[in-house]
């Protein structure tokens, strides 16, 4: 009876690796997730304490028009809100771009 239960418990472990690992190569073959990363590894003229700014976060550039803006924040909230994203662990990247969106949208006045 040990047997089958380590050898169940070791199909459902593969297979959660499987799933995982199939899950993670979506993420990261996503466009919207691929610019988020290059525009955070990217250098910006502004500067935070964090050291990435709130358009660096977004993938944009200072001047892009607010419908740009909007819609970049729209695009990375489904993608990386802990709900949708189907991955645990987008919490801390949800928070940093509604931190971003907010700080954009006390400078423009929206």
């Amino acid at each position: 009876m040990d047997d089958l239960f380590r050898e169940e418990q070791q199909k459902f472990r593969a297979a959660a690796t499987e799933w995982l690992s199939q899950m993670l190569q979506e993420i990261c073959n996503d466009p919207v997730i691929k610019q988020f990363w290059s525009a955070s590894n990217s250098g910006s003229s502004y500067q935070a304490k964090t050291g990435a700014g709130p358009y660096r976060i977004l993938g944009l550039e200072e001047n892009a028009p607010d419908d740009q803006v909007k819609k970049r924040h729209r695009e990375l909230a489904i993608k990386l809100h802990p709900d949708t994203a189907g991955i645990q662990g987008t919490g801390f990247l949800f928070q940093l771009v509604e931190a971003a969106y907010q700080q954009i949208s006390r400078e423009r006045r929206w």
